[in-house]
């Protein structure tokens, strides 16, 4: 009995030591709008980490890397994907749509088709994004997961497309010149890029630039005295 319930305890916990070291906290975080703006070659190094130790000093490095207002840039624009893109328990910043203007900011327009037609655009002016620039987004439609799986489009419907127009002042200076990101949106719950080479390298560009960030303006010395001579 004793030797049956040693080898009972042993096979339960072969699971957790096969498992992984990272906990759930952990565990899925460069799936996370936190990760957006990791290269490839980040993404290569983060699935080298075994524990939470070691995710939360790559996590810090990735941070720091990126300058004291990263941050910052980075939960406003959160914000604002999950203020326009959510739908239902989807959040909108875990959308394919939220990581657009997550990565590249705030766009000029929007311009929206349905299935079998188009749609007017839509600019983005209603609240400010972050990173610098101001706009918004007027539209509050669903959204879907970047990391879930796509369901079966049915072959004879027209998928409707959605289209983030960056205009030469809007688009991201690791970029440079105007751009189109256009996403299908194959149901209210999830998304995929219409031309996936192209959306994956300008994210790459824009990850890239944000490990050399601008240093802050310097503060202008404080005002003299008038001289007395």
């Amino acid at each position: 009995m004793k030797r049956t319930a040693i080898v009972l305890a042993l096979v339960m916990a072969a699971p957790a030591a096969f498992a992984g070291g990272l906990s759930k906290q952990y565990k899925n975080w460069d799936r996370t709008p936190e990760s957006y703006f990791l290269t490839n070659a980040e993404r290569a190094e983060w699935k080298k980490v075994k524990t939470d130790a070691e995710a939360q000093n790559f996590i810090l490095d990735y941070k720091t890397k990126r300058g004291p207002g990263f941050e910052k840039m980075l939960s406003e624009r959160v914000a604002v994907a999950d203020k326009y893109f959510s739908s239902g328990e989807t959040k909108g910043s875990e959308t394919l749509r939220g990581k657009v203007i997550i990565v590249f900011g705030p766009p000029s327009a929007i311009d929206q088709t349905k299935g079998g037609g188009g749609g007017p655009g839509t600019d983005p002016n209603a609240q400010g994004v972050g990173g610098g620039k101001s706009g918004g987004l007027t539209m509050s439609s669903g959204g879907a997961s970047p990391i879930g799986s796509a369901p079966a489009a049915p072959t004879s419907v027209h998928v409707p497309t959605m289209t983030f127009v960056y205009d030469a002042e809007h688009a991201p200076k690791a970029i440079g010149k105007p751009f189109r990101a256009e996403v299908n949106m194959i149901s209210s719950s999830f998304q995929e890029p219409t031309n996936p080479d192209d959306l994956n390298s300008k994210f790459e560009a824009v990850s890239e630039a944000s490990t050399h960030p601008e240093p802050a303006p310097k503060e202008a010395p404080p005002p003299q005295p008038a001289s007395s001579n």
